[in-house]
C-alpha cells in the first residue's frame, strides 16, 4: 500500500510540474485544457481500484434498497 501511495503522490507532482510551465498557457490555454482532460482520465485509471469497487457496491446497495 505504500508503493502505490507512493506511485500516485509522484504521479500528482508530475501532473502539477507540466501544469505549471508557462507554454501551457501561451496558446489561447489549449495545451492546459487538453492536458486536463487528460489528466481526469489519467487519475479515473490510477484511482480505479479504490472507485471502483466503491461504485459496485453502492450501487448494489441502491438496487437493494429498490426492491
Amino acid at each position: 500500500m505504500d508503493r502505490i501511495t507512493e506511485i500516485l503522490i509522484e504521479q500528482f507532482e508530475y501532473d502539477v510540474a507540466v501544469l505549471s510551465q508557462p507554454w501551457m498557457y501561451w496558446c489561447f490555454l489549449i495545451p492546459a485544457l487538453v492536458y486536463v482532460a487528460f489528466f481526469f482520465a489519467k487519475w479515473s485509471v490510477l484511482t480505479a481500484p479504490v472507485w471502483l469497487p466503491l461504485a459496485y457496491m453502492f450501487g448494489a446497495i441502491k438496487i437493494n434498497v429498490r426492491r
